[in-house]
């Protein structure tokens, strides 16, 4: 671990936040593909 490793210890607010934020930004990364995707095929 690059922030100092203490061994097993929870997860921060902050980490969980940081984690939430990426999957929600993949989602919406997926999606807006696939939107443009099917954009293109209904032409």
């Amino acid at each position: 671990m690059a922030f100092g490793d203490n061994g097993k210890r929870k997860k921060t607010l902050f980490e969980k936040l940081t984690m939430v934020v990426i999957v929600i930004m993949l989602i919406v990364t997926v999606g807006a593909i696939f939107a443009a995707a099917f954009g293109a095929l209904s032409y």
